[in-house]
Formats: C-alpha cells, structure tokens, sequence
C-alpha cells in the first residue's frame, strides 16, 4: 500500500477548501431544515425505508438477524468506511475522463465530507484508509491484513464498507466473506468512473460519475442492517450482490457486475432497500456453523501457500502445470472447458503434480455452471468461478493438510445451499399447520359507571380452536370455538382503563400434535363516569 503525503502548500489549499465547504455546509444544514418543515406533510405520504424485519418476502426467522434490524429503525448506527483506492477514489485528467485518470487518488474522509450532511442523517460514519491503489496491486499478505482490520472496527462498529477497484472487487468481497468473524454488516463497493478531476473530490465532479452514489448507497444499506448474517456482499450501481457468486461482465459499463444464473440479492431506490432472496448461509444466523473456519487471526500472513490458475483450450500444454508444480505451489485451479475438461497433456501433469503433493480444483472457464466430481488429489470447485476457487483452496491449504477436511469444506462454504427436505416430514404443507388461524377486536366501553373490554374471536382455521384472553380487565377462556364461528365476552373492572391490549394465546390439534399461537387485540382508554 503507498503512504501519502501532503506538501505545505497542499495543506494550505485544503484548510481553504475545508472553510469554504464549512460555510456552504451550514447554509446547506438551513436551507434543509427549513424544506423540511414545508414538505412534512408530502413526507409522510412516502414510503419509508423498507427494513427487513419482518417486512420482508424473505420471512427470515433468525432472532438475531430481526433485532438488529429492529433495532436500526431506533438508533442512528455506526458504520466505518475501510477504503483501499481504486477508481473511486480516482483522479481524473478532465471532467470527462471517464477512462484516463489516476486510480487512488483521493482520502475517504475528503470524499464523505462531500456528501454531508445528508449522509449524517443516515449513520455516523468515518473513515480508514487502509491503502490508496488500485485493487489489482494489493497481495494475500495485504488481504489478511485487511480482514483483520475489518474485524478491527467491527468490533465497536454496527457495519463496514470496504471500498476498493472494481478489477478484483470480486476476490476482495469472497475473501472477507470467507475469512471475517463477525456476522456484522460488511459492504464493498466501488465505481467504474472517477470521483473527479480536480484537486480535491469537492470540485470538479467527472461528468455521470457513479462513485459518490455508490459510496452514499453502501453506508445506506450498511446501516440498514439488512445484510446482517448475509456474509459479504457487494453494492455498486444500485444492485446488491452475494459476494461468492457476482463477478465482473465488463471493462467499462456501470452495470458491470452480475450474479449469472442466480439474480441480484436486492436493489436500493432512494430510502428503499428491497431483498428478495439471501445468501444460503443466513439460514445459519443462530448457530455456531455460521462461522467458517477460516479465522486468519491465528495464521501467518507469511505463510500463505501459493495457489496458481491454469486454463484449458485447444491442444493445451502441460508445461505450465509443470513449471508451477517445479515452483513449489501448494495448490492450482484449472479453468477447463465445459464441465471442467483439460487437454490430455494437462491431465498427464497434473498427475505427476498430485503425486508430488499439490492440490488441485477443477472449475469451468465458461462464466456458469459447475464441475462436479472430484478425484485424488482433485476437488470439485462446483460453480464456483476459477479466481474464487483460488481463495478457498488458499485458505484450505493454510488451515489443514487433510485432503478430506478440505474436500468438506468445498461442498459445505464454498457451495451453501438451501437444504429443505427435513422440513417435508416436520412441518404440515396446508396453511395452518404451524400456527392458529383466527380473528379478533377488543373494544373498551361503560357498562353504566362500569368500565369494560369486549373481546371478539372468530375461528377461521379448519378445526375448533380454544382461545385465553388475558386483560386488564380480567381473564376468560373460550372453549372449542366452532369453525368459521364468531363468539365474546365482556371484562368488567374499575371505573376507567387505560389504553393497553388483550393478550391471546390460541390452542388446537393437529393430527395428534398441539399446536399455540399468541396475538394481541389493542383497545382505547375509557372512563366511566
């Protein structure tokens, strides 16, 4: 990573440049203020934010992931931008250099001064700058050194962003997915333009430039906490990525990145954050086995084994396996056609290489699709894409010499899927199978100077259901309520009762097997008089 200096005279122009965004920042915070006690009411017709606790189609059970979600709607969350460079921080030779500039140019914390204050509305955010370079420059011993910087401010933060050039983005984000200990929050994002050309990002702006909305939607959805127990994830250009399946389609477009066969995670539009699906690893949120085992804490940076990828064609030689073989890796990933195939001089090399000790993965070079199977010596990479392949087999090297354990741990982290079968013999497939279909109001009256709460409960479930009222009126209990019946009762007590709600804790069978659901009936304030 470069360390950068400033001269005297560059610190002069930024003392100048910092007044004078000072002064247009404090008529920005009045001009706001007063906007918004005009449009208050046109507000309030809006759609807020989308949260994902239980609002969601994803209907995440995890009580974890529900109250840091929860609890993001009530607080203003902490979220630090770790930044490396790339194009984002990137200086351009004209406002619309679009392709010639100079990646890593700029400080992150001079970047997210230019998007205050709106982004101070969204979290209180700050700044690392762990390198300024494009992402194609940084080395494994760099990588380890940046997840544990990640779990660094994670352990104070709410989330992280983690900025960085979009040529290797996608091995940045798969690696912290598969190394950060922490179900927190963690964001990369980028752009495919510079910030700007001047000589500071405050002036200057490159003409189209996605970064600054990039980098404001990455704090966004980092302090939503939506992606919490997702692993990382990837945001640019509106869209969220899982980061073990997205990868990079092209050289210039702001689109980019792409998740092929499986869809986006989600979308951000304006104050709305939509998901709909998530990693297969949230399904684990609760448990133990959220975590991988890949915890660089407790592993050299030094000692990193050398993992090199090879690529089949037509007519292949083997000699590249070979040289690599005599160089001492510890491990290569062919990138074969179709389904992973590899010329027979390829075939024959990697034999002798297994025999000498190096592991090998086979992935396909088409984009998509997977290669199965595995041999001696041999993993599967499944679908997952050669440079991908490449970090898992590195760390699996670094973490155990058993060919076995590392063959579990592809198919387990490298390929998580949804594993619903065990639900077929558990849960019933009909609607009401796992909770008691009813409805009901709990309406506050004077019976005379009496006052008093009417509870109502209709059964819409299939079979009779006993139901428990409990209020500040007393307790009843309604007994095999007939289906599709309606049936009440009225709680007397005292002369006035507070606003409050009926609790109710329904019952029934079902094929022999009981099942309880709880709800509420809220009730106004009465006094009687």
């Amino acid at each position: 990573m470069r360390s950068l200096t400033l001269t005297l005279s560059g610190r002069a122009l930024a003392a100048g440049v910092a007044l004078l965004l000072a002064l247009v920042s404090l008529v920005s915070v009045v001009a706001y203020s007063i906007a918004e006690s005009r449009t208050t009411a046109a507000a309030q017709g809006q759609q807020p934010m989308v949260l994902a606790s239980g609002t969601t189609p994803l209907g995440i059970t995890s009580s974890s992931y529900q109250a840091v979600t929860a609890a993001a709607t009530t607080s203003k969350p902490k979220v630090v931008v770790v930044a490396t460079g790339g194009t984002m921080a990137g200086k351009a030779s004209t406002r619309d250099g679009f392709t010639s500039y100079r990646a890593g140019t700029y400080l992150m914390s001079d970047m997210l001064d230019t998007l205050r204050p709106e982004i101070d509305q969204i979290a209180d955010v700050t700044a690392v700058q762990f390198g300024n370079a494009g992402s194609s420059g940084y080395t494994m011993e760099q990588f380890h050194a940046l997840t544990l910087e990640v779990e660094k401010q994670l352990e104070t933060a709410d989330a992280v962003v983690v900025t960085t050039g979009t040529d290797t983005q996608e091995e940045f984000a798969y690696w912290l997915d598969l190394t950060v200990q922490s179900r927190k929050p963690v964001i990369t994002s980028g752009s495919m333009r510079p910030w700007g050309a001047g000589d500071t990002p405050a002036d200057k702006a490159v003409f189209g430039s996605d970064a600054p909305a990039n980098l404001y939607n990455a704090v966004r959805l980092a302090a939503s906490q939506q992606t919490y127990c997702f692993g990382t994830v990837l945001m640019l250009n509106d869209e969220i990525q899982a980061a073990r399946e997205v990868t990079k389609t092209n050289a210039y477009r702001t689109d980019t990145f792409q998740t092929r066969e499986y869809g986006v995670l989600g979308w951000i539009d304006g104050a709305n954050i939509t998901l709909g699906r998530a990693p297969a690893r949230v399904m684990s949120c609760d448990q133990e086995s959220w975590f991988t085992p890949f915890d660089v804490s407790k592993v050299d940076p030094k000692t990193l084994p050398r993992v090199e990828i090879v690529m089949s064609y037509q007519q292949a030689g083997g000699e590249a396996v070979k040289a690599f073989a005599d160089a001492g890796v510890k491990g290569m990933v062919t990138a074969g056609t179709g389904a992973g195939g590899i010329s027979g001089a390829m075939s024959s090399e990697r034999s002798k290489a297994v025999a000498k000790g190096v592991w090998f993965v086979s992935t396909t070079r088409t984009g998509s699709g997977s290669s199965y199977g595995g041999s001696n010596g041999v993993l599967a990479g499944e679908d997952l894409t050669a440079v991908k392949a490449r970090l898992l087999l590195v760390l699996s090297r670094a973490f155990t010499e058993d060919f076995n354990q590392a063959k579990d741990w592809f198919a387990t982290f490298g390929t998580p899927t949804f594993e619903q079968s065990g639900a077929a013999s558990t849960i019933p497939a009909g609607p009401g199978g796992t909770s008691v279909l009813l409805t009901s109001t709990a309406t506050a009256a004077c019976n005379g100077r009496t006052a008093s709460i009417r509870v109502t409960v209709t059964n819409t479930d299939s079979v009779p259901i006993d139901v428990r009222v409990t209020s500040a009126a007393g307790e009843h209990k309604f007994s095999k309520i007939p289906v599709g019946s309606t049936v009440e009762h009225t709680l007397t007590r005292g002369a006035s009762l507070d606003a409050g709600e009926a609790k109710l804790v329904a019952y029934k069978n079902v094929d022999g097997a009981g099942v309880q659901s709880t709800s509420t009936a809220a009730h106004a304030a009465v006094t009687c008089r």
